[in-house]
């Protein structure tokens, strides 16, 4: 295909160009895209017609949909990490690496480090396979390893750690129980970000309310990916209505039920 390119202070002509050309057309019958370069040559926009940029990002998500392990039928329920792990990226799957050492021995009666460079490749293949198949909590309670911040206020430098949380029914927002309440045990609704959003609950099921109350009030957050930067002065008053009436103690009537917010109008 011809390259048709622009530089940038001529980048209207280059869309005039496209829109009324009477040039030839590919093979597909779409018209020729203009390239427009920024003064260092590098190109900064493509404008190309809609049939080909469809093309393009059906074939692109065609390719993200292919690069998500999906489920297996003959596995038994339970926690499954590729799954259910909050992101189901490289840095909060379950590591495999602990895993080889046993292996080695196993396979080849070697420790890890005396493995040979198509060795280790193996193991590391087993490794992943073995937690690729690991299920968790049987018993159908829900408990799901998250990559975390720890919660005790005398840790002088804010660390992650893999901690154990219960399955909500929304996306992304867990629940963890602790022992720091003046009661006793209280219940916090954490972000699969690891990140705690609000604790105090005496109850599991009020928290698991609590949470679905969030969710619905404030729709547009990704809790997988969330922090404190996305909550708008609108959206802590929101997440506080909330709270106020999906209580620690229990849902008050005589608290208003809080109102979606929208992307839009979350400012």
């Amino acid at each position: 295909m011809p390259q048709i390119s622009f530089s940038l202070d001529k980048a209207h002509q280059a869309l005039d160009e496209f829109l009324t050309g009477k040039d030839a057309v590919d093979s597909r019958g779409n018209r020729y895209s203009r390239s427009v370069y920024d003064e260092n040559d590098n190109r900064i926009a493509v404008i190309l017609s809609g049939d080909e940029y469809r093309t393009l990002a059906d074939g692109y998500d065609a390719w993200q949909t292919s690069q998500e392990p999906k489920d297996a039928a003959d596995l038994p329920p339970g926690y499954r990490p590729y799954v259910h792990s909050p992101n189901a990226s490289t840095d909060r799957l379950l590591p495999h690496q602990p895993l080889h050492a046993p292996l080695a021995h196993a396979i080849y009666g070697k420790k890890a480090d005396e493995l040979t460079e198509n060795e280790e490749v193996r193991v590391m293949g087993v490794a992943i396979a073995c937690l690729l198949r690991t299920t968790f909590d049987a018993d159908t309670q829900g408990a799901v390893p998250i990559l975390m911040f720890g919660h005790d206020g005398d840790d002088p430098e804010p660390r992650q750690f893999w901690q154990l949380a219960y399955k909500t029914d929304v996306d992304g927002l867990f629940l963890r129980a602790s022992n720091n309440g003046f009661f006793g045990e209280e219940w916090a609704i954490v972000t699969g970000s690891g990140w705690r959003l609000v604790s105090g609950w005496w109850a599991r099921d009020d928290a698991a309310r609590a949470a679905a109350a969030i969710a619905r009030v404030l729709p547009y957050i990704d809790w997988m990916d969330a922090d404190a930067d996305q909550f708008t002065d609108r959206s802590k008053a929101a997440l506080k209505a909330v709270v106020r009436r999906y209580h620690f103690t229990g849902v008050r009537e005589d608290q208003p039920e809080p109102e979606p917010i929208s992307a839009d109008t979350a400012a």
